[in-house]
């Protein structure tokens, strides 16, 4: 009964439908005719409203002209005899009822007698000199605002100024309504009858034949007798029991073809690589293929059928996630059974595998009552799949964590609270040296090195990371709380680090030793600061350990935050100085044993505008770390080579010029030529030029370095070593290298008094310079006694604030006006 509920009989559905689409279409009908005639009344009554107003509006004028107003009360009496004219008035400009087809309204309010009256349409309508006719929908009634042109004021004191009208169409509606309802009805007759009669030939000639079809095409299966499709009219029904006839054919061939393809698709399951399950959900069997148990060790005939056999194989680790895949399945919260899990093998050893699975039966409540399902083994893919994870978070060449995994260990630190940790970053000394002497495989197997030799010496407390070439950052945890014995204990292991580092090394039959500066910095969850603010703090103690010099170790301070905004001003300041021309050069002579000028030396001056004088010891660091060293190397040449062309055009002798060349300047690809073509530029003579470099620009390609200096010796130009003794170069280089001077630092000099021993190292340094054929020139000279010294020693040139302060251009050039006199006198008295 419940089904044919469902699926009702042709027989039933269509006559009901074929009535309802009957009612359907005669009532759209009704309503639309009703709209009609409804608009066509109203239309009419509109217009012949407007006449009406029109003909008011010209007695009016009559009216007003002959100042008769008995023309106008017999205007609105004539048109009062309309019964359903309810309202016809003059109204004037308050509102006040002067003429009225209802005696006792006049000189009465309008909006006080009038139900439909609006003072504001009224107004609109005046103002706008435009008549107003509407039809209100709820008074079934159309209502007219018209201004009146002609003044009346000869007629009444006060002048009306609009028409307003009123009238009732509710009964030329309801005859309206009526009219189209009977013709309705006329029409609905005949298509009933039509619409029987064609329902009575549906059945006949289409209905009885499908339900003859339906009967015999119900038993084709088990048909086993000859079928002979029934006549009809109609070619479609005819068609359709041919069809019928060729679908049993079909059917049975059919039924061949699926039983053979079903053995086919068995003898394909078994010899693939996955493995075919059947659960039924009832009894808890499962039906396990030949292929499932292989995978697993197992023979065909070993593994009962039960649900168990799988369950009790999960690992154990992945039963309760795969368990709820599948009850989430189950419960139609997922549309597919899949999940990735651990089955035990026969052996012991557990096989990664992908199982997937659908309800293929349901209960009559809708549950699932058998899955079927594959297993494919993806042990292989799996461990593909881990080794790339591996290698986004670990550094390809020493198997170290990343930064990206560095930054996930800082992230959960941030929730630990019972105790602090220490984050500490290595950076080795020279290893480009090392790197270019035993080539970059020899570097990258130092590297590894270091590695094993951090890895092996920290516990599993600790966290070791590569970051960059030679940069390595370990993550100490679980350090006391205490702040202070975190910074004792962070400083123990760092100099443990350095210790590390320093043992020797061999490889390619070398055996060397590094040394390395260390930063290391607190990480205190008392404070909020996020864990990129960490890597930042032990950068900047890493740098502050690398510009104290080689092996240092220093500990973060928040002092370190204000000089890092202090050179991060610098260094964008310093982007703007040439420019907004802040820059200057200033001249410190060198003194010859006799007293007169031997050369200058060109120093950088800044003067900020809103931090006055820069230091270059701040400056000059920092420039020559963001690349800005070139351009102000670029312009000390230039601006020293106008200095020069200007002492010339002025009759003055200038002096040979020194001029401070950093390493990175100096080691650029073909320096000494393009220095060479600006000299050429400039118009000044080469051995008008010195170049002086510190120990570090000869610590790279030292035939890249002969090759630039032989290039620039051979043109005249002087070079010089300064600042010598704090370098880290050896003796042997000064031996094969073109130099003229050998600058010994200041300290050196500035030591000479505290006892023989400063005093002898000065003398082998000046010994050697003079077997080397160099001139040797002392800084910092500051007093008398150093100068007597340096004299007794054999000193060539001497430089300091005993002779000469730095001095601006103007000031040299008095001063060397002021020797060129002197020398002429002496010049004279002598001849």
């Amino acid at each position: 009964m419940l089904r044919a509920f469902f699926r009702p009989s042709l027989l039933v559905i269509t006559p009901i439908i074929c009535v309802v689409l009957f009612a359907l279409s005669i009532v759209s009908i009704y309503f639309v005719e009703r709209d009609q005639s409804s608009s066509d009344v109203y239309n009419s009554k509109i217009h012949a409203l407007s006449q009406q107003l029109l003909r008011m509006d010209h007695i009016l004028s009559i009216a007003t002209f002959r100042e008769d107003s008995s023309r106008i009360t017999e205007e609105i009496s004539l048109v009062s005899s309309d019964l359903w004219m309810s309202v016809y008035t003059l109204i004037d400009d308050q509102g006040i009822i002067r003429f009225a087809n209802h005696a006792v309204w006049s000189e009465s309010s309008a909006s006080l007698v009038i139900d439909g009256y609006s003072h504001q349409l009224h107004q609109q309508a005046v103002l706008e000199k435009a008549s107003l006719i509407q039809f209100n929908r709820q008074r079934k009634s159309i209502q007219a605002y018209y201004p009146i042109a002609v003044a009346m004021s000869a007629l009444s004191d006060e002048q009306p100024n609009l028409i307003y009208l009123e009238y009732d169409i509710s009964p030329a509606l309801s005859a309206s309504d009526d009219e189209v309802f009977m013709r309705l009805v006329r029409i609905a007759s005949i298509f009933a009858v039509g619409g029987g009669l064609a329902l009575i030939l549906l059945y006949i000639g289409v209905l009885r034949p499908i339900r003859l079809l339906n009967r015999q095409a119900s038993g084709l299966p088990m048909a086993t007798g000859d079928f002979h499709p029934m006549p009809s009219r109609f070619s479609e029904i005819s068609a359709l029991g041919h069809h019928l006839y060729e679908f049993k054919q079909r059917y049975h061939i059919g039924a061949k073809q699926l039983k053979d393809s079903e053995q086919r698709w068995l003898f394909a399951v078994e010899v693939s690589r996955y493995g075919i399950w059947d659960w039924n959900l009832t009894d808890n069997s499962l039906f396990l293929s030949d292929r499932w148990k292989d995978m697993l060790g197992y023979s065909a005939d070993t593994l009962k059928g039960e649900l168990a056999t799988w369950e009790s194989r999960l690992h154990p680790e992945d039963k309760a996630s795969t368990l709820e895949l599948l009850n989430q399945y189950l419960s139609g919260k997922s549309d597919e059974f899949e999940s990735v899990h651990r089955l035990r093998h026969k052996q012991g050893h557990y096989v990664w595998v992908l199982d997937r699975g659908m309800a293929v039966e349901w209960s009559d409540k809708g549950k699932p009552v058998r899955m079927i399902g594959t297993l494919s083994d993806v042990t292989e893919d799996v461990r593909n799949q881990r080794a790339a994870q591996h290698q986004t978070k670990h550094d390809p060449l020493t198997d170290l964590a990343n930064r990206r995994a560095l930054m996930d260990v800082l992230y959960g630190l941030t929730h630990e609270t019972d105790y602090s940790a220490s984050l500490f970053m290595v950076n080795l000394d020279n290893f480009k040296v090392v790197n270019d002497a035993l080539g970059h495989h020899g570097g990258d197997r130092l590297l590894i090195q270091i590695a094993a030799r951090l890895s092996s010496y920290f516990s599993s407390n600790a966290l070791i990371a590569r970051l960059g070439a030679d940069e390595f950052v370990i993550l100490v945890k679980r350090l006391p709380k205490d702040p202070v014995i975190a910074a004792k204990r962070s400083q123990a292991v760092a100099s443990q680090l350095r210790q590390l580092i320093a043992r020797s090394f061999s490889i390619s039959n070398h055996t060397f030793n590094l040394s390395a500066c260390v930063g290391t910095t607190i990480i205190n969850n008392d404070e909020d600061v996020e864990p990129e603010q960490h890597l930042k703090r032990v950068s900047l103690a890493l740098a502050q350990a690398k510009e104290n010099g080689r092996d240092g170790c220093v500990l973060y301070s928040k002092e370190m935050d204000k000089q890092a905004e202090k050179h991060l001003l610098i260094r964008t300041e310093l982007n703007h100085a040439i420019a907004r021309e802040q820059l200057s050069l200033v001249y410190q002579p060198l003194i010859a044993r006799d007293g007169s000028v031997a050369s200058v030396e060109a120093l950088l001056r800044w003067n900020h505008p809103h931090h006055g004088m820069i230091s270059p010891a701040e400056f000059i660091p920092i420039a020559e770390g963001s690349g800005l060293i070139l351009e102000l190397g670029r312009w000390v040449l230039l601006e020293a080579c106008r200095f020069i062309r200007t002492m010339e055009m002025q009759g003055i002798e200038p002096p040979m010029v020194s001029i401070n060349v950093s390493a990175r300047q100096f080691n650029q690809l073909e320096f000494a030529q393009k220095l060479l073509a600006v000299l050429k530029g400039q118009n000044v003579a080469p051995n008008k030029i010195e170049l002086e470099l510190t120990e570090y620009a000869l610590l790279t390609d030292i035939a890249q370095v002969r090759h630039s200096m032989c290039l620039l010796r051979e043109a005249g130009i002087s070079i010089a070593v300064d600042d010598f003794g704090t370098g880290y170069s050896s003796l042997s280089y000064l031996k094969g290298l073109p130099l003229n001077r050998l600058k010994l630092d200041a300290s050196f000099i500035r030591d000479m008094a505290d006892g023989d021993a400063s005093t002898a190292i000065v003398k082998s340094v000046i010994d050697m310079a003079h077997g080397l054929d160099l001139k040797f020139v002392a800084e910092g000279v500051e007093i008398q006694s150093q100068f007597e010294q340096l004299l007794d020693l054999q000193c060539d040139l001497f430089q300091g604030y005993l002779f000469h302060r730095p001095m601006n251009g103007e000031a040299l050039k008095a001063l060397l006006l002021t020797n060129c006199s002197k020398t002429k006198k002496e010049v004279s008295a002598t001849s």
